[in-house]
């Protein structure tokens, strides 16, 4: 019995949780007639923190993404879409686990829009995850850069949310 009823109490945390964090972003998208001029990302907190190549690798890629998600939004002299990467977590996964957040990737970032003059539009902090094992087997050849894309994609995708609603 007491089996059959975790998943149910763990619903109900986590309902409750959701419940109290629907509120917590009180930044609106930006103005619907916002264009981006200049997309820029800043990975100097991965440096300073030693995750090594794989940081200019989050920088390089989340350009690209953020550059095809704001593709029909972009204008030169528009305002500045800056990202400052705060962290990049990916635990150790051997698979087997239950998904529990204990084998998540984490991506985690500052996105701050300013406008032409430098006045600051919008600020959005932005956490996405995905599981360590969404990315396919953990003895498959390239297993981590595939874990890595997959943030970026997905980072890309909700920043584009916040930003634009």
């Amino acid at each position: 019995m007491g089996e059959t009823m975790l998943p149910t109490r763990r619903l109900l945390v986590l309902g409750a949780a959701a419940a109290l964090l629907t509120g917590c972003q009180t930044t609106p998208p930006l103005d619907p007639g916002t264009v981006i001029g200049t997309i820029r990302v800043d990975v100097s907190r991965l440096v300073e923190l030693g995750v090594g190549p794989r940081a200019e690798v989050v920088r390089t890629r989340l350009e690209q993404e953020l550059a095809r998600a704001f593709a029909g939004m972009r204008q030169p002299g528009g305002a500045t879409l800056t990202v400052a990467v705060r962290g990049l977590t990916m635990p150790t996964y051997v698979g087997g686990d239950i998904d529990d957040g204990a084998t998540s990737d984490y991506l985690e970032s500052l996105v701050t829009v300013t406008g032409r003059k430098g006045e600051v539009l919008a600020t959005y902090p932005v956490l996405s995850m995905n599981g360590a094992g969404d990315s396919g087997f953990w003895f498959s050849p390239g297993i981590d850069e595939r874990r890595v894309e997959r943030l970026i994609v997905n980072h890309a995708a909700w920043i584009k949310k916040l930003t634009l609603g």
